[in-house]
């Protein structure tokens, strides 16, 4: 009898092939979601992690400075004075290709360097002759035989490279075989350079990024590390290269959950497709399990049998699914390393990470949505008695019966969505499960909401279309278990719409305005190269005097962004010399009077902190922070909190730029604001400060509207893979009406023959048939704007609080909420052409035969 009857659900599965392809589609798409933002993602950290494996090679312990670095001095009191050889000195940078590719700069001493990273020593003729030209000849480097491979050059050649804003010509001195594939990733757009080389091109001329160390084991090599601390300045701090690694990484935790739990929207959608695909397969089969029960086949069998069924079309869609989000990912590695770049440090990505966990993930996820899905279409069909199973109405009559019940489930789990999204844990997933739950239990609302929108269009449409518009709207729920689950994948789509919609429009009219505050100079002078690396900037002597004494200009500010060593860790800088005016005008706080902070900051004991370090931190004002300067650690009161959208991750500390350059000594800057004087025109006024910054090199100088757009293009790219996934889950939903629709057509082709047997044209047929998917349409439309806008609000003011620290007004949109409507109508008369077409060019006697 099992083989039997797999094989009858076998040859049902592909007796109806476009309803099989539907459910699985739905599926496929959920997968390859999440399949290709996880490539996505760990390519990134795939390719993060080999570029700093190439950086710290062997090296156990790293030394880091403050602000500007390392003094040479400090590795010559390392090796002269404490003995200390297994130590060699290290300067980073990137330079930008003009194909748009990144190397990154690595500056060593080939004579310290051999034993921490072994690909710079050779004992070669040819290799040594270039360490020789490597140390001799300014600008040379060495670089892979791969990666010389990919840009087209040889040894000999030279590269055009773009390092803080400035053109270098670089000569390809020699090539490095890598000994192994491995290696051979790791130091793919690696650019090796001589000390001096990597200083000249980063501006850090007698500096160091860091300096490796290889401690020995056990009691000396305490003993040694103890004597090294004790000999560093006081703002340098000995770290180990995995530790500094994972606190760079876990910048991007946030980000990377926030991803990984919107692509499972398109899955939670995909499983409303299995859900209806699986119900209609019970529906259009209820007259053979009627007739199985009858002979004796038992309700686990048949629950075997329906749940196996979408095992097979879950493992059918997760294997497309996979397949396809491979391709997919390829596109959003880009995407991806592009925003990680924008918001938080550096990456580039040359080969595509593949982890076998991420393709098993994506398959298990769609597996685990599908049979889920199917769980109730299965119970269902266990629970029918023999008699009931083969009647037509037993379904539709049990489902009206259940709803109330359904309802008062779906307002349960709302309510455990609430609890799940307000509760104080310091993770995504609580929030997010939250989300979900308020998603399901507002999908389990909506067959007493179709029942009641039935009945409260139909006298409406009966008066304004006669007979056909109060047919059309009682169709709302003479198939109820058709119409409810297919409005609600449709609405809950929609709602993932209108919930992404109004977060992005809200948050980027939040940006706007913190930047008109914060951006309120006309010219801003900065670093030509930006990103979210960029903190060296410094101008030549003399050229700060130039630009304030410049016909024209009215008043000039500086900021710097630095990276400070703490107790906590590595912390950003933000530091300010503008006048009480312009603070109180520009700086918005959240906590704090700005008067007041900008007389705390001037004291030189105070700081002020972002919203997302405060929320990081656990900083209130009054609060304490701790920071590592050149005169040792010290404790700073925090005066204000405020808000600052420019700064991701661990947010940043404001202080005055004389307690800075009294507590470090730096005098650089990152950045130059100008205002005009009265009357002068911006664009005057620039190609003015152009012709007096003519010698600097590696500047730009932008107007305030230029800036601002700069600014509101990195935003627009930080959600392009959100609205990715928002377009896709609306793909997956118009699929599942379309499915529901074309199930409802061969359901009710007995009651669409007796129309026309009675007198309906195929014209009126198609019209009432098309304006039941309407109304669905208007029903999913309706039903989304409430659970899109509970959608936005958990994203504003829990989810987005908890991934990034922000805060910001929820501002509701009547246009998008239209649009949304307009979406959801389009969506479902699109999908109701094919099923109304078919329906009319029905035969009436062949619906009616089984009759």
């Amino acid at each position: 009898m099992t083989s039997l009857l797999w094989l009858s659900g076998l040859r049902h599965l592909l007796r109806h092939p476009w309803q099989m392809a539907l459910s699985v589609v739905g599926i496929t798409l959920g997968v390859a979601i999440v399949v290709a933002i996880d490539i996505g993602n760990q390519s990134a950290k795939r390719a993060f992690k080999l570029s700093s494996d190439a950086v710290s090679g062997a090296a156990t312990h790293q030394i880091v400075g403050g602000p500007t670095g390392l003094s040479e001095d400090v590795y010559s009191t390392l090796r002269v004075k404490l003995g200390v050889r297994n130590s060699a000195p290290v300067v980073e940078g990137y330079g930008h290709l003009r194909s748009g590719g990144i190397l990154r700069i690595l500056g060593v001493d080939p004579f310290s360097d051999f034993q921490f990273r072994p690909y710079v020593g050779g004992s070669t003729p040819e290799y040594m002759s270039s360490i020789v030209e490597l140390l001799a000849t300014p600008s040379t480097a060495l670089i892979t035989v791969d990666t010389a491979r990919s840009l087209g050059v040889a040894a000999g050649d030279t590269i055009d490279l773009d390092v803080l804003g400035v053109e270098r010509e670089i000569r390809i001195v020699g090539l490095i075989t890598p000994q192994n594939r491995l290696s051979e990733e790791t130091l793919e757009n690696l650019l090796i350079t001589d000390i001096s080389t990597a200083q000249e091109l980063t501006a850090r001329e007698g500096r160091l990024s860091h300096i490796d160390l290889i401690m020995p084991a056990g009691e000396p090599g305490r003993l040694l590390l103890e004597s090294v601390i004790d000999a560093l300045p006081p703002d340098a701090s000995v770290e180990t290269p995995s530790t500094r690694s994972e606190a760079i990484e876990q910048l991007t935790v946030s980000f990377d959950q926030n991803l990984f739990m919107i692509s499972l929207l398109g899955l939670v959608v995909g499983a409303f497709l299995i859900y209806n695909a699986m119900t209609f397969s019970v529906v259009q089969r209820r007259s053979v399990i009627g007739a199985l029960r009858a002979l004796g086949v038992t309700r686990g069998q048949i629950f075997t049998l329906v749940l196996g069924e979408a095992a097979i079309l879950g493992v059918i869609g997760s294997v497309i699914g996979v397949l396809l989000g491979i391709i997919v990912g390829l596109g959003l590695v880009d995407l991806i390393t592009q925003t990680i770049t924008d918001l938080f440090f550096i990456v580039s990505v040359q080969d595509i990470s593949i982890p076998i966990w991420s393709l098993v993930k994506g398959a298990l996820l769609g597996i685990a949505a599908t049979l889920g899905a199917a769980l109730v279409p299965a119970l269902e069909a266990t629970r029918a008695q023999a008699r009931e199973a083969l009647s037509r109405s037993h379904l539709e009559s049990r489902f009206s019966g259940n709803t109330p019940l359904i309802s008062m489930v779906g307002i349960g789990i709302i309510a455990v969505g609430c609890v799940l999204v307000i509760l104080p844990f310091d993770t995504l997933i609580t929030p997010f499960a939250g989300l979900a739950a308020l998603m399901l239990g507002g999908a389990m609302l909506t067959p007493a909401s179709v029942i009641l929108l039935g009945r409260a269009l139909a006298p409406v449409l009966g008066k304004a279309f006669g007979a056909l518009g109060a047919l059309a709207a009682r169709g709302l729920s003479a198939s109820i278990s058709r119409t409810a689950v297919a409005i609600a994948a449709l609405s809950v789509a929609i709602s993932v719409t209108i919930s992404i919609d109004t977060m992005v429009q809200s948050f980027r009219d939040t940006v706007d305005q913190w930047l008109d505050s914060s951006l309120g100079s006309d010219i801003y002078i900065s670093p030509a190269s930006l990103g979210s690396y960029q903190t060296e900037f410094k101008l030549s002597p003399g050229a700060l005097d130039l630009i304030r004494n410049a016909d024209g200009v009215a008043s000039v500010r500086t900021v710097r962004n630095a990276r400070v060593n703490s107790p906590d860790g590595e912390t950003r800088l933000l530091v300010t010399d503008a006048n009480l005016e312009d603070f109180v005008k520009r700086q918005s706080f959240k906590e704090g009077d700005p008067a007041i902070v900008w007389q705390d900051l001037q004291r030189g004991d105070s700081v002020a902190v972002s919203e997302p370090y405060a929320y990081r931190k656990g900083k209130d004002v009054g609060s304490y922070i701790g920071l590592s300067t050149s005169k040792g650690d010290q404790n700073f009161r925090v005066a204000g909190i405020y808000y600052d959208y420019g700064s991701a991750g661990s947010g940043r500390v404001m202080m005055s730029r004389d307690a800075y350059i009294r507590l470090w000594g730096d005098e650089s800057y990152s950045g130059v604001a100008v205002d005009a004087a009265e009357g002068v025109l911006v664009d005057d006024l620039i190609a003015s400060l152009e012709a007096i910054m003519g010698s600097e090199r590696g500047v730009t100088i932008r107007s305030n509207a230029d800036l601002k757009a700069a600014a509101l293009e990195v935003f627009e790219r930080s959600f392009a893979i959100t609205n990715s996934v928002r377009v896709l889950a609306v793909l997956v939903a118009f699929i599942g009406v379309l499915g529901a629709l074309t199930a409802i057509q061969l359901e009710r082709s007995t009651e669409f023959g007796t129309l026309r047997v009675i007198g309906f044209t195929p014209r009126q047929v198609w019209l009432l048939f098309t304006s039941q998917s309407g109304l669905m349409g208007l029903a999913a439309g309706l039903l989304s704007i409430p659970l899109g806008l509970i959608e936005a609000a958990v994203l504003i003011y829990i989810i987005n609080r908890k991934a990034f620290g922000w805060t910001m007004d929820m501002q509701v949109y009547p246009v998008n909420l239209a649009q949304a409507g307009m979406i959801a109508i389009a969506a479902a008369l699109l999908a109701g052409l094919y099923p109304a077409f078919r329906m009319t060019r029905s035969s009436p006697a062949n619906a009616l035969q089984e009759e």
